[in-house]
């Protein structure tokens, strides 16, 4: 530090001091990062990063206070440093690997210790799956839950996902590929069960649809239920999301996200029937999303329709 003080060694047996430098306001700007290192050594800064601790702007901290001890002969210095934030530019895209997450492919590694089959599964109420994966094109339903199921770390790729004939269903970390051939009308999930009832709620999984689909996830004709998303990708299809006014009573959207160009016709839809429209009980951080090489990029916000 440029002038602040000179150690000088005192006769033999005496007790030399130590500076400790508790809490420090840089006033000079001629400061640098090369000579700040040089004379000190950083305590609430990581050591090995010490250049990129010392940026432009100003490096501030509340005062200065000085404190002398006897410790032999070593000088030790420690320097609590405080650096202004730089101001916020605009919000810049983010990658879906640095939020709470949603599986990226097919062979994303949460599903590293899943055992594979290619037979469909139909389940009774009260079933549930972990840690499974089904390769199949029978273009029938590959996994029917037939009341209320559990799925977790399931992944599916078929002509047909998954179909709900009621009860509440609980997908986590599944991964559904479908993609429909021929007259197919393919989807990810589907809830058909008219006059059925019950909650789907689905978190951090992915609906990527190809070919001849009609949506990622579609309810419709008579189901009572509320659909619930949490951290969820679609991508293809006509649509990535469906669900007309008689295809449940609510449906919720907190970090769902929606690939750019991908949807024939669009992202989502909330048909009318008979002059009504599915309530829209949250809408919160649904944003366009874009590939970059295998990393999904989240974009601009979607408006609450």
């Amino acid at each position: 530090m440029r002038n602040l003080m000179t150690l000088a060694l005192l006769p033999a047996g005496a007790v030399a001091a130590q500076l400790i430098l508790a809490s420090t306001r840089i006033e000079s700007a001629e400061l640098t990062c090369r000579n700040f290192s040089s004379a000190v050594r950083l305590s609430d800064t990581r050591a090995d990063k010490a250049p990129e601790a010392c940026p432009s702007g100003a490096l501030v901290a509340p005062g200065q206070v000085f404190e002398m001890r006897p410790n032999g002969y070593r000088i030790g210095a420690a320097v609590r440093v405080a650096v202004d934030p730089a101001p916020t530019p605009d919000r810049a895209p983010d990658p879906v690997s640095n939020l709470a997450g949603v599986p990226l492919s097919f062979d994303d590694p949460v599903y590293a210790n899943v055992k594979s089959g290619t037979s469909r599964i139909m389940l009774s109420s009260g079933s549930s799956r972990t840690d499974l994966s089904i390769v199949e094109n029978s273009g029938e339903p590959t996994i029917t839950c037939d009341g209320s199921c559990s799925l977790t770390r399931v992944r599916i790729q078929s002509r047909e996902g998954v179909r709900c004939l009621g009860g509440d269903i609980n997908l986590t970390w599944v991964y559904i590929t479908a993609t429909g051939i021929d007259s197919d009308h393919a989807d990810g999930l589907q809830c058909y069960a008219p006059g059925s009832t019950g909650t789907v709620t689905v978190t951090n999984s992915t609906f990527k649809m190809a070919g001849a689909t009609t949506a990622g996830y579609f309810s419709a004709d008579n189901w009572h239920g509320s659909h619930v998303f949490e951290n969820v990708l679609f991508e293809g299809g006509n649509h990535g999301l469906r669900i007309p006014a008689d295809g449940g009573s609510s449906v919720s959207l907190k970090n769902v996200y929606f690939v750019h160009g991908s949807f024939r016709y669009g992202p989502f839809l909330f048909d009318v029937v008979k002059g009504q429209r599915i309530k829209i009980a949250q809408w919160e951080n649904v944003r366009w999303a874009s590939w970059n090489g295998d990393q999904l990029v989240l974009g601009e916000f979607i408006p609450r329709p």
